[in-house]
């Protein structure tokens, strides 16, 4: 066997390593792209909730101002929290472990404030109901006195700043924790 014979195998070796590492490197680069999408996409699908989830709950205070107890039912306000529960499933779906770390729990912040904001409107709409004591359905007739309303305001609107300042937040990169639970959890922390 001549010299460049004993060669051959070695060259495609070679070849064969090189060309190995190029392709673990492509498809080391293309899951770190998929990862920084789907990370830029989770965060765009929050940014999109919050939003979302603010036009509902101003729309529920638009149809209080602009409403009075012969002109509102309860099927005028079944859809703003239908709309807020699907919003909420559309998050459900992210998985958070794919997800970086701080981007991770804005996710868990973001998901835990939009439960607690659908269940005060929720509960602050059922309180509108004349009769309570049933199920709610759509024709169901809402009382809206001031003292009824001032409640609302009180209730949604704070839910309204809630979702207000987590899209801001978001928008900015910024903390939901550090935002939202940081100080409470120091204060709690102190009166142990």
């Amino acid at each position: 066997m001549s010299e460049k014979e004993k060669m051959w195998p070695k060259v495609v070796t070679w070849i064969l390593s090189i060309f190995s590492i190029i392709i673990s490197v492509a498809v080391f680069g293309y899951q770190l792209n998929q990862s920084d999408r789907y990370s830029d996409n989770a965060k765009m699908i929050l940014i999109n909730s919050a939003k979302l989830a603010e036009y509902d709950l101003n729309l529920m205070i638009y149809k209080i101002d602009n409403g009075t107890d012969e002109t509102l039912d309860y099927g005028q306000f079944r859809f703003q929290l239908d709309s807020l529960q699907q919003n909420f499933k559309t998050i459900e779906a992210i998985n958070p472990t794919s997800l970086p770390k701080n981007q991770a729990m804005n996710y868990q912040v973001y998901r835990q404030n939009l439960n607690a904001v659908i269940y005060k409107a929720t509960s602050y709409v059922n309180a509108l109901r004349v009769n309570q004591a049933e199920a709610p359905k759509d024709t169901d007739k809402l009382h809206v006195d001031l003292g009824v309303r001032q409640n609302f305001y009180q209730g949604v609107g704070s839910s309204l700043d809630v979702i207000k300042g987590d899209l801001s937040a978001l928008e900015n990169n910024k903390s939901l924790y550090d935002q939202d639970y940081k100080k409470n959890s120091k204060i709690l922390e102190e009166h142990k």
